[in-house]
């Protein structure tokens, strides 16, 4: 494995590491939760990475490595989705582990956990193939960041760049809000929510990652997460009646069928690129416009003077 993917990997969660821990300080929780968090969230994200990738190409991976595919600790024969996932696991079990409220630490984590993803995301640089996208024509593009070039001087578009980039906005926005901290757990729900929606486009763009068919599996992976989480936020909504409820979810399933469909036009038509990806880019508008109605309407219910009375 390239050392200088893995120097970065571990500069990536260092610093994450270090603004975990001065947010835990400010809001005055057990530091040492913090660094057993970060220990936690490397070894089951690693371990969760590798799992979720043989779980899902183990049709085609365990006839050609059989047990040894388990030991190949090889960046493109992992699941970020599954990464994430696991570093998420290891926060809340080191919550639990020192008596920390559980959301509490989710939400202070959650800036941080983007920064991470951002670092591991431009360790990609430094992995041939990995994060990029179709080839380059136009000479102007031919550079840094907006593409790399491969061991035969061709290039191809910086996908990974993109997502270096989408993840230190949405650490940086989520660091900086102070509404969310008016319901434990909702900087984290928001966090992980908008990284699967920009993950849905890239996830698009990429010309690596796990497939089955046209379907790309971490993609759906993010639509399902998105999913659950707007289903989450609807059942605490002040609303009347299921239709008035949950109708978000149902507009987000349907945004999800459209993708579904840009998908397999993609793949399967020869209308333009740019046609399919404006679609996608209007159904991602359309997450953004139902997860802000939901929270508004949470935290609208959240500020209610019945609700006050009921704490009260």
């Amino acid at each position: 494995m390239n050392s200088a993917y893995w120097m970065v990997m571990i500069a990536s969660a260092a610093a994450a590491g270090g603004w975990l821990l001065f947010r835990m300080r400010q809001k005055n929780m057990k530091c040492a939760a913090g660094a057993v968090g970060v220990l936690f969230s490397v070894a089951l994200g690693l371990i969760l990475a590798k799992g979720v990738y043989l779980l899902s190409l183990h049709q085609a991976v365990w006839p050609r490595y059989g047990w040894g595919s388990v030991l190949r600790v090889r960046a493109a024969e992992m699941s970020f989705f599954g990464g994430c996932l696991g570093a998420v696991a290891g926060m809340a079990l080191s919550a639990r582990l020192f008596r920390q409220n559980v959301k509490s630490m989710l939400d202070a984590f959650a800036p941080c956990g983007a920064l991470m993803i951002a670092g591991a995301r431009f360790a990609e640089y430094f992995l041939d193939l990995v994060g990029v996208g179709d080839s380059v024509e136009d000479p102007f593009f031919t550079r840094f960041p907006f593409a790399v070039m491969d061991k035969y001087e061709e290039w191809s578009w910086a996908v990974f760049m993109l997502e270096v980039l989408a993840a230190l906005i949405i650490a940086m926005v989520f660091s900086l809000r102070r509404r969310e901290d008016l319901l434990p757990g909702l900087r984290m729900e928001r966090t992980v929510y908008y990284l699967c929606v920009f993950q849905i486009l890239f996830e698009s763009l990429r010309s690596d990652g796990l497939r089955r068919g046209f379907v790309r599996v971490e993609q759906v992976m993010c639509a399902v997460t998105m999913a659950v989480l707007l289903c989450r936020g609807c059942a605490k909504a002040p609303a009347s009646g299921a239709l008035g409820r949950f109708w978000p979810v149902a507009a987000a399933l349907g945004l999800i069928a459209v993708d579904v469909g840009v998908e397999f036009g993609l793949d399967k038509t020869n209308l333009p690129t740019v046609f399919w990806y404006g679609v996608m880019c209007l159904t991602l508008a359309g997450f953004w416009a139902l997860e802000n109605f939901c929270v508004k309407r949470r935290l609208a219910r959240q500020k209610s003077p019945e609700l006050q009375r009921e704490k009260a």
